[in-house]
């Protein structure tokens, strides 16, 4: 028989190859977002249709409307499970990392940088067409981009002394860093990653190392005067 009902299943929880119809569910939705990544990452959201999903996932179209009511709602499941990816790879890649400001944001950058080269369906989706498809869409991508501006928060708190923090907006500055990082991402994948990634990151280090000469450079002098100079 094809189907079976366990012992252990409420009622009517039918068994097919020994699963239960929500793991099924489960298992089709994420069937679609496989499917909604290829067709989004490749072609773009505007120009996919619900049927090219469902070729892509190797389901009817029946299957589309059992877990989404339109295309907007399967882009933002799409966006979230590659927020979710990329959140958990920087997560496992700071915690190797070595316990200074700049010694974690080389590779939480690099992290970043890699999860859109080794599949650009990803940065298709995340950094272009999730600012054009609807509201609920822009609001994770803020958020996302919020999570990782609250990262960078903590790192510029340590870089930045206190006696600076009267005259800088450490919100502000962090947010300009997220957006200087994402622009500079979206140029590297419009141009093909043709430049090496490692010079890429380096690239991207420049202006926290610039931040850090600066601020060294303002230190007050703290080294011993030599006898002349005390008499001077």
């Amino acid at each position: 028989m094809d189907a079976a009902i366990s012992d252990t299943s409420p009622p009517n929880k039918r068994r097919y190859g020994g699963v239960l119809p929500e793991e099924r569910q489960r298992l089709r939705r994420a069937k679609l977002i496989e499917g909604a990544l290829e067709v989004f990452g490749t072609k773009g959201f505007h120009a996919t249709t619900v049927r090219e999903v469902c070729v892509a996932a190797h389901l009817t179209e029946r299957y589309f409307y059992e877990s989404f009511k339109t295309l907007p709602q399967l882009f933002l499941a799409t966006y979230a499970e590659l927020r979710e990816q990329l959140m958990g790879r920087t997560l496992a890649a700071l915690k190797q990392a070595e316990p200074t400001p700049l010694g974690m944001l080389e590779p939480a950058m690099r992290v970043f940088l890699e999860f859109i080269r080794d599949d650009p369906r990803r940065g298709r989706v995340m950094l272009v067409d999730s600012l054009g498809v609807n509201d609920e869409v822009a609001a994770l991508s803020g958020a996302t981009a919020r999570d990782y501006s609250t990262m960078m928060r903590q790192h510029l708190h340590l870089l930045v002394p206190e006696a600076r923090m009267a005259d800088i907006n450490l919100d502000l500055l962090a947010d300009g860093m997220i957006g200087l990082n994402v622009l500079l991402a979206s140029r590297w994948m419009q141009d093909g990653f043709a430049e090496p990634i490692d010079r890429v990151v380096k690239t991207n280090l420049l202006p926290y190392q610039g931040l850090l000469a600066l601020i060294e450079r303002e230190k007050p002098d703290s080294s011993p005067k030599s006898g002349k100079d005390k008499k001077a």
